[in-house]
């Protein structure tokens, strides 16, 4: 009797978890809500008129005639392809002066010397014939740049921005003076003065090498400076060429009226036919090809 009592009251207590999750799911369905009634949204044109006038109040929202705008590509032509040649040409340079440091010097000594008839450094600038064929092609280069740079200021080019004249005008500064160069050792040989005329082309191409250098920093300002300064910057830049110029010519007439006696009409007629001449027709090419 006893066992049967222990097996009742086991029973019973497996059985109360089943009661009791009987009796709430009891509870939880009868408290569940009646379906409710669908909302009846207010169409009224008035009601909404007053929507439209707070939706039109509201400054996060635009419900204006909506725009059309057509996205037209832009063609913005920098100055990315000019800084990077200026760059090479400025490492070229560098790299010049520390390779060739010694004939970087020489070239400057003796351009400020005064006695260059007498002077030893003469024969070691002549005698260096790579130094003097890598800084004559520098000066061609910058001065080709520059060339370019003056061109596209004064507005002479149809396409001042198309950096292909660049090459053109470094074409240019290489065709005169190679046809310079190629006529001076004609004349010097057919005449039997090849020494005089390998002094003169040295004192040419001495003020060109002097030129090519200087040219630099008014490259650089003329290609990025504001446009305010440019033309003070163009004129101090003619400036210093024309004294150059002034000076080459100088040296080369003291060259030849010591040897040849040459006087000095004879020197501007000399002046005009072999220097003035050739850069008028070719500048008069130039502005037929580009123009």
């Amino acid at each position: 009797m006893k066992v049967c009592r222990t097996r009742v009251f086991l029973l019973f207590i497996l059985l109360m978890p089943v009661m009791f999750c009987a009796g709430q799911a009891t509870d939880s369905t009868s408290k569940l809500p009646a379906e409710s009634t669908p909302t009846i949204i207010n169409t009224s044109p008035e009601h909404s008129h007053r929507l439209d006038s707070l939706l039109k109040k509201n400054k996060y929202l635009n419900f204006e005639t909506p725009v059309s705008i057509t996205a037209k590509p832009r063609n913005r032509q920098g100055k990315e392809f000019l800084f990077y040649v200026l760059g090479a040409t400025i490492l070229l340079l560098a790299v010049f002066k520390v390779f060739y440091a010694r004939y970087f010097n020489n070239i400057f000594r003796v351009f400020f010397n005064t006695s260059l008839r007498q002077n030893q450094l003469t024969d070691l600038l002549l005698q260096a014939k790579l130094p003097s064929l890598i800084f004559n092609i520098f000066f061609v280069v910058s001065a080709g740049i520059y060339l370019w740079l003056v061109l596209n200021y004064y507005q002479l080019l149809k396409q001042g921005n198309d950096y292909r004249f660049i090459a053109l005008a470094v074409l240019s500064i290489a065709v005169i003076y190679c046809g310079k160069y190629l006529s001076l050792k004609f004349i010097g040989w057919i005449s039997g003065l090849s020494l005089v005329t390998d002094r003169y082309i040295f004192v040419i191409f001495l003020i060109n090498k002097i030129t090519g250098i200087l040219l630099i920093p008014f490259i650089v300002l003329l290609a990025f400076a504001p446009a305010e300064w440019l033309m003070t910057i163009t004129i101090a830049s003619f400036f210093m060429i024309g004294i150059l110029f002034l000076l080459r010519y100088i040296r080369t007439y003291g060259l030849l009226q010591n040897q040849l006696k040459v006087n000095v009409l004879h020197f501007l007629l000399y002046i005009a036919g072999m220097e003035l001449l050739p850069l008028l027709i070719i500048y008069k090419v130039l502005f037929r090809v580009v123009l």
